[in-house]
């Protein structure tokens, strides 16, 4: 078993003694606060704000600043106004030990209100108190958005920041906020001006370089615990938490060895089904987009997104999309909202969007009122037709199905073949001093490529076939392959041209040890990378092929509904109505002449 404080899956790193990740916002967030600089950490949970928090406080400290951390989340729920406030000066006064009597100076202006008496307090005690510059980080702000009075709060903070303007004693003094919100959700009454001050501070996922510490936990040789951590990062795109909880379960698993296969194995057994109702992140992820959403256009927006069939770009303005980023399922790269990472994207997927989405009954309703009604106007006679329109599309949707399960055959097949070439060229780093399973692994390899290439050439007739509906469009499809082929022989091109120099009896082991160096190389290179990025633009494809496999079939059960339905109407409305009419008609007097 691995030492359990080498990776942290709750908490703050400092509190269980594990690694602490450096970042590009520890530097910002720092030199915001040795300016005096108010600033802002609102980035989803478990992105690693505490931890980031604490160390700053503890520099700042070193440093001769003075620090004071203040959880929101202590100041309970179920109070009052008044006791909230009075709570938050008590924090204070547990940290910079004021000489002032805090219960009877809040006593003693009670007949002031709370944000006033905190303000005062400020101004009068903390700043007369305590010499020297203070930074006051204010944690878990996202607790205030249950609580109805602390607009004020806020609006006291931005006070604090403003009074610089006439009084030179409040430089001394700044503000850390941090917590899962925007700064909108700070301010909620519309008709007050919106929390404006402040620089935000982004708290960005771990690149491999940043992550490279995470690998001497693994419990492997460095080589190869840096495949394994590549491995790792590929599902979570350096998602603090996904990332050490990942690498927590592969230590738990005991192995030596390991290969992308069973990495993709645990990710399983860890995050996806069952267990991803269990894990917190992905239950907060899950909350923020159906239980705590805002509108149901979080949803809808995030299906775009999802699919990648056109660019979401981002804004920071909207409040859907700000709702989205605050959760965490997607980050912003270059302008766009994209998924955050492969784990989320398999946890959310289509098919879960749908789940959730309230379901659009209208258009059933619509056709069903529209056959009903051709029905009563045209009778029996109009019945029949009715059932035989519904016929010829129950057929052409059964047509339509066969060719859409056809389609999504060939694509998943050609998809499984490449990712397996991967795999099993990834394999080949492991078995480099065997000549004997060397070969039997580059033959796997080989034999991957071989299927890929058949498959290939099925989907370009397939294609060429023109069936009336496509996943994606044929150019889209076929710029896909081309690009697939390109990359796929680059890859095989890279790795023969290592494997070709140890393809003899006499290796050293400086050879071997130089062509893995190689093989890892290119296993983390930019065709590699661009391999994987084709693999998820297939599988955005085929999740699309899934969605339309899923609506022919819906499409045929309800032509066989409307069958059903427009017997039983022909049988039990149509025909009394008919022979009522006759009767009604046949009673009618003819006019006198």
């Amino acid at each position: 078993m691995a030492n359990p404080s080498i990776y942290t899956v709750g908490g703050t790193v400092q509190a269980g003694g594990g690694i602490y990740i450096p970042r590009q916002a520890d530097e910002e967030l720092l030199g915001l606060c040795r300016s005096a600089t108010f600033a802002y950490v609102l980035t989803p949970r478990q992105m690693g704000k505490s931890s980031l928090m604490v160390r700053t406080a503890e520099t700042l400290r070193e440093e001769g600043i003075r620090s004071v951390i203040v959880d929101l989340q202590e100041l309970g729920a179920n109070v009052t106004a008044e006791q909230w406030y009075f709570g938050f000066l008590v924090k204070l006064d547990d940290q910079l030990m004021f000489d002032t009597d805090v219960v009877s100076w809040w006593q003693e202006h009670q007949h002031l209100g709370v944000s006033q008496r905190l303000t005062l307090f400020f101004e009068r005690v903390l700043l007369a108190e305590v010499e020297g510059q203070v930074v006051i980080f204010v944690d878990e702000i996202d607790s205030t958005l249950s609580l109805d009075f602390t607009d004020d709060f806020f609006i006291a903070i931005r006070y604090l920041y403003v009074a610089r303007a006439t009084n030179p004693e409040f430089h001394r003094l700044s503000f850390v906020l941090i917590g899962v919100a925007t700064p909108g959700d700070l301010i909620r009454d519309a008709k007050r001006t919106p929390f404006n001050i402040g620089q935000r501070v982004d708290l960005t996922d771990f690149t491999f370089e940043e992550a490279l510490p995470l690998a001497n936990g693994l419990r492997l040789p460095m080589d190869k615990a840096q495949l394994v951590l590549m491995w790792v990062l590929q599902w979570t795109e350096g998602h603090p938490y996904l990332t050490q909880r990942l690498c927590n379960a592969i230590t738990d698993q005991g192995n030596s060895s390991w290969s992308k296969v069973y990495i993709e194995g645990v990710v399983h057994s860890t995050f996806f089904g069952a267990m991803s109702e269990q894990d917190n992140n992905l239950q907060f992820v899950r909350d923020m987009l159906t239980k705590r959403s805002p509108d149901q256009e979080v949803l809808t927006t995030y299906r775009e997104i999802y699919r990648s069939k056109l660019p979401v770009l981002d804004e920071e303005q909207s409040l859907v999309k700000s709702h989205l980023k605050l959760s965490g399922v997607v980050r912003r790269e270059n302008g766009k909202l994209l998924v955050r990472n492969l784990i989320y994207s398999r946890v959310f997927d289509e098919q879960w969007i749908i789940k959730n989405l309230p379901p659009n009954y209208w258009r059933i309703y619509q056709k069903i009122f529209y056959a009903c009604s051709v029905g009563i106007g045209i009778g029996v006679f109009g019945s029949l037709t009715v059932l035989e329109l519904a016929n010829f599309y129950q057929e052409r949707e059964v047509r339509q199905f066969n060719q859409g399960y056809e389609q999504a055959q060939l694509l998943s097949n050609y998809k499984d073949a490449v990712v397996g070439a991967q795999l099993h060229s990834s394999n080949l780093v492991a078995v480099l001093e065997n000549s004997q399973q060397l070969q039997s692994k580059k033959a796997d390899f080989l034999n991957n490529v071989e299927k890929a290439k058949q498959l290939e050439s099925k989907i370009g007739g397939f294609i060429e076939s023109k069936p009336r509906r496509l996943a994606a469009t044929s150019s889209t499809l076929q710029t896909l392959l081309l690009d697939y082929k390109i990359n796929l022989k680059a890859y095989i091109d890279q790795i023969e041209a290592v494997l070709q120099k140890i393809d003899s009896q006499q290796v050293q082991p400086q050879q071997i040890s130089s062509a893995r160096s190689q093989l890892l190389t290119i296993m983390r290179g930019e065709t590699a990378i661009r391999l994987d990025q084709l693999s998820q633009s297939l599988t955005n494809i085929l999740q699309t092929a899934e969605e339309q496999e899923q609506e022919r079939q819906k499409a045929v059960e309800q032509a066989k509904v409307v069958q059903r339905a427009i017997l039983t109407l022909n049988a039990v409305v149509l025909v009394p109505l008919a022979v009522v009419m006759g009767v009604v008609t046949s009673q009618r007097k003819a006019p006198e002449v």
